[in-house]
């Protein structure tokens, strides 16, 4: 299953859900009356059908589990038996778990690499990593995922990466080793489910920062740069993200070309969209889909 619309735009249209979900829970959360129980319930309905029907067809081939997967929450009785202010605090916090459930979504489909940019990535040489490499990738991926605290599929780490599990209990064997090394916690269920223990998380900081980023692909041509500033603060806009501290920040960045090299103008960029993101004026995908657009390599966080 591969996503074939943009990755901005596709997350893009899911934030827009996700807002809208909210909006509903704020709508129907003081609600007490039948009525607005039966309205509550139908833009439920309406908005889950929207969802689905995006998810779905933005896959190649349609993500047809998607339905399932969404609307597979904890039950919450509707009966008769209970009173109408118990049934809407159901389908509020049924509401909001879905909602949950597609925050959760993007965060695991943005370092799904093998399905959100499978045509920038070498899928052949992931099936080449040795055992210590695909430790180090899920290592990696786990760093990803570390602020929201929570355990993770290392089974679809893996195969979200284009990297097959050789065998029934592999992933198993791979949380076993990381966890003796007191670089993960496990949870151990159907699939091996993991987070980074802080000193995890320490050792991936080192290591990136012991990795030199290429800046060589960066164009020579200022025009061409200057070109590509405009293309970006446009697609921002189009998203709704146009904070004036974003505009601030590459007005600085377009006005400092003539005197940067291509690896003092990679560094520069670099440093402003960690400063974007801290700010929370850009979120981590986008800033490193913009650094790609520069540089040709993702932006590691």
């Amino acid at each position: 299953m591969v996503l074939k619309v943009k990755w901005i735009d596709f997350k893009s249209q899911i934030d827009k859900y996700i807002i809208e979900g909210e909006a509903l829970v704020e709508k129907y959360k003081s609600s007490r009356t039948e009525e607005e129980f039966a309205e509550l319930k139908a833009s439920k309905q309406s908005w889950e059908n929207n969802v689905i029907e995006f998810v779905k067809k933005s896959f190649e081939p349609e993500h047809i589990n998607f339905a399932y997967e969404f609307k597979a929450q904890r039950g919450y009785n509707l009966g008769m038996k209970l009173g109408i202010d118990q049934k809407i605090k159901n389908v509020i916090q049924a509401l909001k778990d879905e909602i949950n459930g597609l925050e959760y979504y993007l965060k695991i489909l943005f370092i799904s690499d093998a399905i959100i940019r499978a045509d920038e990535i070498d899928l052949e040489e992931r099936k080449t990593l040795d055992t210590e490499g695909k430790l180090d990738f899920i290592l990696s991926k786990l760093y990803d995922l570390y602020d929201d605290r929570k355990y993770h599929s290392i089974k679809w780490i893996l195969e979200g990466n284009g990297i097959e599990l050789c065998g029934h209990s592999e992933d198993w064997d791979f949380g076993r080793m990381l966890e003796n090394r007191n670089l993960i916690e496990c949870l151990n269920g159907k699939d091996v489910n993991a987070k980074l223990t802080l000193e995890g998380k320490y050792a991936i900081e080192q290591a990136r920062k012991a990795q030199v980023t290429d800046y060589s692909k960066i164009s020579s041509s200022e025009e061409e740069l200057k070109a590509l500033i405009e293309s970006v603060l446009k697609e921002v806009k189009k998203l709704g993200m146009g904070q004036q501290i974003i505009f601030d920040e590459f007005d600085e960045l377009r006005d400092d070309i003539p005197k940067l090299s291509k690896k003092s103008f990679g560094q520069l960029l670099k440093s402003k969209l960690y400063d974007l993101v801290t700010a929370k004026a850009l979120d981590k995908a986008l800033a490193s889909e913009i650094f790609k657009e520069f540089t040709n390599q993702v932006l590691p966080f």
